[in-house]
């Protein structure tokens, strides 16, 4: 990872001395993908998510870019608590394709790449196409996105705020290990919360 962190490290640089930047940067995690990707690459290449975000927020901050320069965090973005857990890790917006991909009729069935998607999906073929009913799947995306809304408006709500821009990683808390977030990512907070 140094040499990629180095790099970027260099990016910013470059913007600060041209004085130019980016509307956005999209970080998509590693944990992204699909069933057309080698499943040697689905399962060891790239970097998470988490790390990715967390690294490149402190380095805008540090260049005083943050402010003008938005995340995107994509990567199994797929329920409420993703969204709110990568918006308290710095992201602005949050890209989610796996979920809706579900809400289709996914089934992951890794064929992607082979115009054989089995629920017509991912696929050109007219036959396997017509498995895509669209007036009913569209009710389906619908009702998930409205739902995921709802979700990420509970937690929120649950953690104190109103609006996902005042969430940070102090407000996340891992039930099954009740341990706060902000010390899995940045231990150095243990000491002064105690």
């Amino acid at each position: 990872m140094y040499r990629e962190t180095e790099e970027f490290i260099e990016l910013c640089k470059a913007m600060i001395s041209q004085e130019t930047w980016p509307d956005f940067i999209t970080i998509d995690g590693a944990e992204g993908g699909t069933g057309a990707a080698p499943l040697e690459f689905s399962d060891s290449v790239g970097l998470p998510l988490e790390p990715a975000l967390i690294f490149v927020k402190a380095a805008l901050e540090k260049f005083n870019l943050k402010d003008e320069i938005k995340l995107i965090a994509s990567g199994k973005v797929v329920s409420a608590f993703s969204i709110v857990k990568n918006i308290a890790l710095g992201a602005d917006i949050c890209n989610s394709a796996r979920g809706f991909m579900f809400s289709l009729g996914c089934i992951q069935s890794l064929r992607c790449n082979t115009n054989e998607c089995p629920t017509g999906v991912a696929t050109q073929k007219r036959g396997l196409v017509n498995g895509l009913v669209v007036t009913d799947k569209a009710e389906r995306v619908y009702n998930f996105h409205h739902n995921t809304i709802e979700a990420v408006r509970e937690l929120i709500g649950a953690a104190g705020h109103y609006h996902t821009n005042t969430l940070s990683v102090h407000d996340l808390v891992k039930g099954d290990e009740m341990i706060k977030l902000a010390n899995r990512y940045f231990p150095d907070t243990v000491n002064t919360q105690v």
